[in-house]
C-alpha cells in the first residue's frame, strides 16, 4: 500500500474471523486474518485452525463456505497453539478495527485463554467501521443541513444506512464496495474491506494531501493517459 502518515503510536490491527457460529462458548474461529499497520505500512497474516464442528451452526458454515473452502487442494491447517502464539504478539497493544470487532475479540479471547493468562492483549477500545462510516455520513448531513437549511438530509442518511446500521450500505455510501465473489466472507477479504472503509473515513484523498511536486506528477500522468502516451 501507499505509505500513510501514522495517526497514533499504537499499531492498528484490522481483524476478521470466520467461525462455526456466533456463540464463543460453543463455536470456534477457524480462519483469522490480521492486517497489522505500523507507521503506515500494512502486513497481512492469515491463520487457519481446525475447529470442532460438533455444535456448528449450519447456516454459519453455509455463509462462509466452510466445506467448499477447506476441501480445496491448496488448503492447509495451522497448529492451534503455534497459530495462537504467532497471533498474540500481532495484537498485543494494537487497536482492533473491523466490522463488529467486539465479536472477533470475543472469539480470539477464547482461543488465547488456552495459552495465556491475559487473553485480551489489545487496546480496550475497538473500532467498528460501520459505526465510523455512519458517523461520517451523519457528519456530512450536518454540513449539508447548515448549507441548505434543510434537515431532511438526516432522514436521507437514515434511510441509506438502515437500522440497525447495515455495514454494507454504509460502506457503499463511503464509495467502498463490499467484498464480492471469492473474497466475500473470507477472513482476509473482510479484513481488507474493513481497512478500506477505515481509510475512506480517516485518510484524506491523495489529491488534497499531495505536495506541489506530487500534484505536478499526478497532472502529468493524467495528461499522458489522456493523450495515449503521445508527447
Amino acid at each position: 500500500m501507499t505509505d500513510q502518515p501514522s495517526k497514533a503510536c499504537k499499531p492498528i490491527a484490522f481483524v476478521d474471523t470466520e467461525t462455526t457460529g456466533l456463540d464463543p462458548f460453543l463455536h470456534d474461529a477457524w480462519e483469522i486474518a490480521v492486517i497489522r499497520r505500523v507507521d503506515g505500512r500494512d502486513e497481512e497474516h492469515t491463520f487457519r485452525i481446525l475447529p470442532d464442528i460438533t455444535n456448528a451452526d449450519p447456516k454459519a458454515l453455509e455463509i462462509n463456505r466452510y466445506f467448499e473452502r477447506v476441501q480445496s487442494a491448496s488448503w492447509h491447517w495451522d497448529d492451534r497453539e503455534t497459530a495462537a502464539r504467532r497471533l498474540y504478539p500481532l495484537l498485543d497493544g494494537a487497536v482492533l478495527v473491523g466490522s463488529n470487532p467486539a465479536f472477533d475479540a470475543e472469539m480470539l479471547t477464547h482461543l488465547f485463554g488456552r495459552y495465556y493468562s491475559h487473553p485480551r492483549p489489545w487496546h480496550y477500545r475497538t473500532v467498528d467501521v460501520a459505526t465510523l462510516a455512519v458517523g461520517c455520513l451523519y457528519g456530512r448531513a450536518a454540513e449539508w443541513t447548515r448549507k441548505d437549511c434543510d434537515a431532511d438530509w438526516y432522514r436521507k442518511v437514515g434511510e441509506a444506512v438502515g437500522w440497525p446500521w447495515k455495514s454494507y450500505s454504509a460502506s457503499q455510501h463511503m464509495e467502498v464496495p463490499p467484498p464480492a465473489g471469492e473474497a466475500a466472507h473470507t477472513a482476509m477479504g473482510d479484513a481488507r474491506w474493513a481497512r478500506d472503509v477505515y481509510d475512506a473515513v480517516t485518510v484524506p484523498d491523495a489529491f488534497y494531501a499531495a505536495s506541489d511536486a506530487q500534484l505536478a506528477q499526478m497532472v502529468g500522468e493524467a495528461l499522458s493517459r489522456t493523450s495515449g502516451g503521445r508527447k
